[in-house]
């Protein structure tokens, strides 16, 4: 360890506030001209392997044009106390929670995400960080590493601040979709199972199905708003239902003040105050007058008919139901055998990305994704702004070939990858040892 500090050119260990001509006067890359002024036979074969590994990870992140350069200036002076690390513990190898590996990956990530200046907190992170280890003749990383980690954090809740916006109302659009879709397909699963009179079916279609999109809407913070409106539609499709019996026109008188208070509730909830709602009321008013005034005395043929049409249209309503819920699976299985679908499924926040656009390739990271999953945010790389993306565009996105998920692995990682695919190539002992 001695032998390689002494030979590490000058400026090699500075820290970032020292010269750094001596980083351009040798290329940048440091440790690739340590292995070549060593004597041969100096180093062990797991030495030499090691300063072999460390040389191509930082050559790796060195030429990365996506890591802007003061990033990658700071990274330079990593290469001997890395070195010093790994030399002194292999488990840098084996170990991404390894801190001297952890913090190499955390700053090759980092600078790309969002605009760097002067008094971004983040960059006084990295600068504070990687000083702290310069400037130790035996580095430390846990400490250095826990203060780039807390600059890491005040940027997330940074750009979490600066998307509070478009997620909220991105939130509160899927919402409403979703509501809109619910209520939907309540009343039409209804009417699809039931004869129900035109002056009914066209309320439920026109007007009731909004005030079931509000009451999902809502459900969260008033719950029980869902069964309520699903109640009062029951009840009004009940209440226009022939009624055969005495004691049936009983139960329709005894529950219409009920029904018709909670549909004037609801209705006023969403400001429906025209000359069309006086009508519709009056015209149930009279379709209830004509059920009460109807003949009581009905045949047994007549009632026996009665009671089959309510057995099929019950049986009508839970065919529907069914229905309906197969065609949803379907889709469901559908989109499971979608490969699209699936690499969309499997997207969570923090990955990154890369978009292949006209001018070339975009990295970005996956900065929120709604709840239902039906918008993704997207904070862009270097000076870039941050935007969303819907799920039927990234999905076409995904079949087109325009967009690849990048590896989580951090760069130690991949490169070591790289070698041992590499080795199990040209030498699969070579790959194993």
């Amino acid at each position: 360890l001695e032998v390689l500090a002494r030979m590490a050119p000058a400026g090699a260990a500075a820290g970032p506030a020292g010269d750094t001509a001596g980083a351009a006067a040798h290329k940048v890359f440091y440790l690739p001209r340590l292995r070549a002024d060593l004597p041969k036979g100096s180093l062990s074969r797991g030495d030499e392997t090691t300063l072999d590994l460390l040389s191509r990870i930082f050559e790796t992140v060195l030429l990365d044009d996506s890591i802007p350069p003061e990033t990658r200036k700071l990274i330079e002076f990593l290469q001997v106390p890395v070195l010093k690390a790994a030399l002194r513990d292999r488990n840098f190898f084996f170990e991404e929670a390894h801190p001297a590996r952890r913090m190499l990956d955390l700053l090759s990530r980092a600078g790309w995400e969002q605009p760097l200046s002067s008094d971004d907190p983040l960059l006084n992170a990295m600068r504070s960080s990687v000083g702290r280890i310069a400037a130790q003749d035996q580095p430390e990383f846990a400490a250095a590493l826990a203060e780039l980690e807390a600059g890491l954090a005040a940027r997330e809740q940074a750009e979490q601040a600066a998307i509070a916006g478009p997620i909220a109302q991105a939130t509160r659009i899927e919402k409403q979709a979703a509501a809109q879709r619910s209520a939907q397909r309540a009343v039409s699963v209804r009417l699809a199972g039931e004869d129900v009179v035109a002056l009914v079916s066209g309320f439920l279609e026109q007007r009731w199905t909004p005030v079931l999109a509000l009451a999902y809407s809502i459900e969260e913070s008033k719950p029980g708003a869902v069964d309520n409106a699903t109640r009062a539609m029951d009840d009004l499709i009940w209440s226009v239902k022939p009624k055969a019996t005495q004691e049936q026109r009983k139960a329709l008188i005894k529950a219409l003040p009920g029904l018709l208070t909670t549909l004037n509730k609801w209705l006023d909830a969403l400001r429906w105050q025209d000359a069309e709602r006086l009508q519709f009321f009056a015209g149930l008013a009279e379709y209830h007058a004509s059920i009460v005034r109807a003949p009581i005395e009905l045949s047994p043929e007549r009632q026996l008919e009665l009671a089959m049409e309510a057995a099929q249209q019950d049986a009508l309503r839970r065919i529907a139901h069914e229905q309906a819920e197969a065609a949803e699976a379907e889709l469901a299985a559908q989109e499971d055998a979608d490969p699209a679908a699936s690499a969309l499924a499997a997207l969570e926040r923090g990955m990154r990305l890369e978009f292949a656009t006209g001018g070339g390739v975009r990295k970005v990271k996956l900065a929120w994704v709604s709840p239902l999953r039906t918008l993704f945010i997207f904070s862009g790389a270097g000076r870039q702004e941050a935007f969303s993306l819907p799920a039927e565009r990234l999905a076409e996105a995904f079949r087109s070939g325009g967009i690849k998920v990048l590896a989580p692995e951090g760069v130690v990682g991949r490169v070591l990858s790289e070698a041992v695919g590499q080795g199990a190539v040209n030498d699969p002992g070579a790959a194993v040892a």
